[in-house]
């Protein structure tokens, strides 16, 4: 299955531009900053002089020789600026729109390789509200991604994206829920967003670099070379924040058994059930989608996909049934 558009978990990479009605399809961490995407860019960025966030500014270029070590390098970054921060479609009146700030699409598989862009914009379509996708590697004013503008209020963190809608324009899917089986939703989520996430990173970008360096949507005469160096760049981040976080503490073989784990884990709550709560959808499919649509469609031939198209068939089908409902797929 692979989605009808191409071509970007707890916390973070660049834009297709996209109204609900405009994408044949629909649709990347915690979604702080060190999303698998935003690993990419944000991580870069942030923690190593910020590839794409200083880029413009004018001390960009020493930060990029800070982060690459070299003045091609620099080179290198500057035309990936260049190509990536201004991709733009279709321009939507700014009063009641939603603006949606996030990685660029990959070439092939889901619509984003962040979890967490992929959570937000799989909740929009959830709600069926109306929104516009800037794919211009921009960071929020604290550095995240996803965020979204609103009538020129700014809020990046999934957790509060969510809340702010719920507030301003009544986006609730959880009506339904006792006060019980809310804390539940709460519970699976952070499981899925601070730990789920960090071992299906770890393969994306680390385990399985070479294939997800493949994804990434960028042209021209030096796409090769950009590729790779944001890829490694990534890979290196990537590795270094699951140390600080203490899961790149265990070696392949003990960070792939906690991530069997976790999947085992939504595979016994997810039962027979049709979504993770029961009958109807509620805001922590959109979490769990987000993270499993990963392991189903952007990691072939790696451990995370042969599980969940194996012994957790029912994850498989949950994706599945899903991916329609909570992102207009077209198989």
């Amino acid at each position: 299955m692979f989605w009808g558009t191409c071509f970007a978990s707890s916390r973070s990479y660049v834009v297709e531009l996209g109204r609900n009605q405009s994408l044949t399809l629909g649709l990347g961490g915690s979604d702080e900053r060190h999303s698998f995407y935003g690993y990419i860019i944000a991580f870069p960025l942030q923690d190593y002089g910020g590839i794409m966030s200083a880029l413009g500014s004018e001390s960009w270029w020493k930060k990029t020789l800070y982060v690459t070590g070299g003045a091609l390098l620099a080179a290198a970054a500057y035309l990936l600026h260049e190509l990536l921060s201004i991709r733009k479609e279709v321009e939507m009146d700014s009063k009641d729109a939603i603006i949606l700030h996030q990685f660029s699409r990959p070439k092939s598989g889901v619509p984003s390789l962040s979890p967490f862009c992929l959570k937000i914009e799989t909740f929009l379509r959830m709600m069926d509200l109306p929104y516009q996708n800037y794919f211009d590697g921009k960071l929020s004013p604290q550095g995240k991604m996803p965020w979204i503008e609103y009538n020129r209020q700014q809020v990046s963190g999934t957790e509060f994206i969510i809340d702010f809608l719920e507030d301003n324009l009544g986006a609730n899917l959880n009506k339904s829920l006792s006060e019980q089986e809310k804390a539940v939703a709460r519970a699976i989520t952070k499981m899925v967003e601070e730990h789920l996430y960090w071992t299906i990173a770890y393969c994306q970008w680390v385990d399985n670099l070479e294939e997800t360096q493949k994804m990434l949507a960028i042209t021209g005469p030096l796409s090769d070379l950009q590729k790779w160096i944001i890829s490694h760049v990534t890979g290196s981040i990537v590795k270094k924040e699951m140390y600080g976080h203490g899961i790149g503490r265990f070696s392949k073989e003990e960070v792939y058994t906690l991530m069997e784990k976790d999947m085992r884990t939504l595979a016994t709550l997810l039962g027979d059930k049709k979504y993770i709560m029961g009958p109807k959808l509620t805001t922590v499919d959109a979490t769990v989608f987000g993270h499993l649509a990963q392991a189903m469609w952007s990691l072939p031939g790696t451990r995370p996909e042969q599980l969940i198209k194996g012994e957790l068939i029912n994850l498989a089908m949950y994706c599945g049934r899903s991916a329609p409902v909570l992102a207009r797929v077209v198989c």
